[in-house]
């Protein structure tokens, strides 16, 4: 194996589709556990077979919830497998190829530390990305055209999804500047530690200040990064809180049992949509990092493959956030860095 492993190939397609008709199933569910809470509450249907009903869609759609979290990690570590297996073929072919001073700290943190990153892209990231994107494409389809009352509730859900898609460029580069600095400070500690066990280093030069120098930039990339995934979650929630006000006070006015039981139906399918769009929200910050660590992999398995140059800042953010739906590791390397992440000036 001699190039990364595809995450759509032969034997995870199946998995990929059977990830795909749970979506779908999660869609017609909340649906129908939208009309049965309705039913519930309405006074023209018997409470308790309408409640026995609810139950067991609540019961069908815990099961599917289940049975899609169990695939997905089954898709997952299939795929991470298969990079292991890639990594470490790689390093048997080629002993002896990296020069001394930490440069063998690049496989070591891509062996152990971008496995996790790599799991994360495919289960949390991708997976969650096409399962979330797709259960709420659906229900927001049948909103649109079976619930006209509701339509405008979704114009919130919309526009944070927007917004979404726009905070994705502040964010990619605030994980490649994370990993940057992370990969620094993996060099410097693997050097360091070298020469004090060997007894190498000169009196009162551990290291110590370059050390806390390295922290320091990885803690500022670290909240950097915390911050752009914090207004994608809050743009999202932002956007389902206001589509359940919308429709609340589209129901003011409405005081019968009946209108309470639409209401409620409504709340629920609205809730669905907007949980759906929180979790896209956070599978496209897991993507991001994973894809980084993909383009990594990329580098380790093909020496001869250059980091593609860094793209003009002036592009389209939305376009960049609508190319993360792709399979192929295509992200530019941080302006000013042509050669990417992986390559600094050593200290």
């Amino acid at each position: 194996m001699n190039a990364v492993p595809r995450l759509l190939a032969p034997p995870r397609r199946v998995m990929a589709g059977l990830l795909a008709v749970l979506a779908l199933g999660e869609a017609v569910l909340a649906v129908l556990f939208a009309a049965a809470l309705d039913r519930v509450l309405s006074p023209a249907h018997p409470p308790a077979e309408s409640l026995l009903a609810a139950g067991g869609i609540a019961a069908l759609a815990a099961a599917t919830l289940l049975l899609a979290r169990w695939v997905g990690e089954d898709f997952a570590q299939s795929f991470v497998s298969d990079c292991r297996k890639a990594l470490f073929e790689a390093v048997t072919r080629r002993p002896g190829d990296d020069k001394p001073g930490g440069e063998d700290a690049r496989w070591l943190t891509a062996l152990i530390n971008d496995m996790a990153a790599l799991r994360h892209y495919a289960l949390r990231g991708t997976v969650r990305l096409w399962t979330s994107t797709l259960a709420a494409g659906a229900a927001g389809a049948w909103v649109f055209a079976m619930m006209p009352g509701l339509r405008t509730g979704l114009v919130p859900l919309l526009t944070g999804g927007i917004a979404v898609l726009l905070a994705v460029w502040p964010l990619s580069r605030a994980i490649a500047s994370q990993r940057r600095q992370r990969g620094k400070l993996n060099r410097f500690l693997v050097r360091r530690v070298r020469a004090e066990l060997a007894g190498e280093v000169a009196p009162r030069r551990h290291g110590f200040k370059k050390l806390a120098l390295l922290s320091e930039e990885l803690t500022h990339s670290a909240v950097a990064r915390a911050r752009s995934a914090g207004a994608m979650d809050a743009a999202a929630t932002l956007a389902g809180l206001a589509a359940a006000l919308v429709i609340v006070w589209q129901s003011r006015a409405l005081t019968t049992s009946g209108g309470a039981a639409g209401l409620a139906g409504s709340l629920t399918l609205l809730g669905f949509i907007a949980a759906r769009l929180l979790e896209s929200a956070r599978a496209l910050h897991a993507r991001i990092g994973g894809r980084l660590a993909l383009l990594r992999l990329a580098q380790l398995l093909e020496p001869g493959r250059a980091m593609p140059a860094a793209r003009p800042r002036r592009r389209s953010p939305l376009g960049w956030a609508m190319r993360l739906l792709g399979n192929r590791p295509a992200l530019p390397a941080p302006a000013g860095d042509a050669r990417g992440y992986s390559e600094e000036t050593r200290s």
